[in-house]
């Protein structure tokens, strides 16, 4: 199974991964995967993230994808996160560079 089509999976059914379904036990995950190819597998995925978002790269991609998020939806700066819409949002970012994005 290609990686896009598990994340796929993972979203759909987080509990068969073992994850509660939050935006930081996703991270998490994607994390362990990218570990698990040594680095191959989010290789150009910050940059790619700071581009689309207009930003340096000095952040980790999961507070890159926060901020695409917030400037997505227009999220007031001191209001709470939507975790679903969040989640949402980073699966859809990671499925769109894993197949459209990553060189």
């Amino acid at each position: 199974m290609d990686f896009p089509t598990r994340l796929q999976d993972v979203h759909r059914r987080p509990g068969a991964y073992g994850l509660d379904g939050s935006y930081l036990n996703y991270v998490a995950f994607v994390n362990g995967a990218d570990a698990a190819s040594d680095g191959e597998l989010l290789r150009n995925f910050r940059p790619w993230l700071a581009e689309r978002l207009g930003r340096g790269t000095n952040l980790v991609w999961w507070v890159l994808v926060q901020d695409i998020y917030v400037a997505d939806a227009d999220v007031p700066g001191d209001a709470p996160l939507d975790n679903e819409a969040l989640c949402n949002r980073m699966f859809s970012l990671l499925i769109e560079y894993l197949t459209d994005g990553a060189d």
